[in-house]
């Protein structure tokens, strides 16, 4: 079984508050987009097995490892995973996670496990706060620790523009940085309008990386609908009326900014089961 694994962005992120283990609370307009990473499934009898780049460690520290094994248990039927890696690592897309819930949701297709999306869902929180956005629909809005997923009908923008530089910025050490500054709670509101496209993990996710300010100068010397952050970085994204536009942003940036330009479209769902 082949599966992509589409990436997301974070068209708007709220800090709203801590909760006393830490885990801070959020509100989060999220868009998947169709950069995806490839999965493929192979059945077997029995363990699980997971071939992908070597930059991505021990493989039973994996997501997509831990979320089939999670799902077929000691006892259950095995599988190989083979994954593809398209989406930027430690850049605020969501790689991992996609993978994770597009593994969960191939595996119940698979073997005919009958799980609904749902339980589903219940699985993927247990491995990250992500997994359970990539299993529903998109756009959505996500609350709490992203455990509260909301789809939501908006209006969003025709093809985006994504700008990775080359390095990442690990959440925990964004939001250590984000509580260590004191930086304020947003209240809590509804789903704003975009643009903008506002991110609370900003001034945290800037200090870690200072480099961040000087592309995103570059980046609003470009007309587009706004410029954005995703999750607590790195990647920076443009927002345009159409893919047209994107692709002269592209051209335009080439040798400006030392980074990776990807062009991107909203899909309406995380991952995408092909055949």
């Amino acid at each position: 079984m082949k599966l992509l694994a589409y990436a997301k962005l974070n068209l708007v992120l709220r800090v709203v508050g801590r909760r006393e283990d830490g885990y801070h609370l959020i509100q989060s307009l999220f868009c998947a987009i169709d950069l995806a990473d490839e999965i493929w499934l192979y059945p077997k009898a029995r363990g699980i097995e997971l071939l992908g780049p070597e930059e991505l460690g021990p493989p039973e520290k994996n997501l997509a490892f831990r979320a089939a094994k999670a799902l077929l248990g000691e006892n259950g039927p095995g599988v190989r995973i083979v994954l593809h890696k398209n989406i930027p690592v430690g850049a605020g897309l969501g790689g991992g996670s996609s993978n994770a819930a597009a593994v969960l949701a191939g595996l119940n297709c698979l073997y005919s496990l009958g799980k609904t999306e749902e339980e589903l869902k219940r699985i993927g929180a247990g491995l990250g706060a992500d997994v359970p956005f990539f299993l529903g629909k998109s756009p959505a809005w996500v609350e709490g620790v992203g455990e509260i997923i909301t789809p939501v009908d908006i209006g969003l923008p025709a093809a985006f523009l994504l700008v990775v530089p080359p390095f990442p910025c690990p959440t925990p050490e964004v939001y250590r940085l984000f509580d260590e500054f004191r930086l304020p709670f947003s209240p809590r509101q509804g789903i704003p309008s975009i643009p903008p496209f506002s991110n609370d993990l900003w001034p945290a996710a800037t200090a870690l990386r200072p480099e961040l300010r000087k592309i995103r100068e570059v980046l609003e010397s470009v007309e587009s609908l706004g410029v954005g952050l995703s999750g607590s970085g790195s990647a920076l994204f443009l927002a345009f009326p159409s893919r047209k536009d994107a692709e002269k942003a592209k051209e335009r940036l080439l040798g400006k900014v030392e980074a990776k330009l990807y062009i991107a479209q909203p899909v309406d769902c995380g991952y995408k089961i092909v055949g």
